[in-house]
C-alpha cells in the first residue's frame, strides 16, 4: 500500500470486489472470509514452491517460505514481489513445470 493510502486507511483495490453486491445476499462472505478465500487461492498457486500466504489482521498478508523466512505485505499485488525475494528468483507464471505441478496438486 502506498504511504498516502496507508495514512488515510484506504483499502487497496485488490482487497475489494468490483461487484457491488459482493458482501450482501444469502451467499455473502464477510470481508475476513473473503480474504481467507483469496489467500487459499494464492496458496494453491504457490504450492509448487512450498510457500504460503496468510491473512494478517485483515490488513495485510504474511508470505512464508519453506525455510521459515517470512515477509509482511500490504495487499495481494505485493505478494508476488515477496515471493520473488524470499525464493531468490522471479516467479514465471507461464513456466510449464509450475503449471503442471499446480494441476497435479489440485
Amino acid at each position: 500500500m502506498c504511504g498516502l493510502c496507508g495514512l488515510l486507511g484506504i483499502v487497496h483495490w485488490t482487497e475489494t470486489n468490483a461487484h457491488p453486491d459482493a458482501f450482501t445476499g444469502a451467499g455473502r462472505r464477510t470481508i475476513r472470509a473473503e480474504r481467507a478465500h483469496r489467500a487459499a487461492l494464492v496458496n494453491a498457486a504457490l504450492a509448487p514452491v512450498r510457500m504460503k500466504v496468510a491473512d494478517f489482521q485483515a490488513t495485510s498478508y504474511i508470505v512464508r517460505a519453506p525455510t521459515g523466512r517470512q515477509e509482511i505485505v500490504d495487499d495481494l499485488a505485493s505478494v508476488w514481489g515477496a515471493v520473488d525475494r524470499l525464493r531468490g528468483q522471479a516467479v514465471d507464471p507461464l513456466d510449464e513445470a509450475w503449471i503442471a505441478e499446480m494441476e497435479r496438486s489440485a
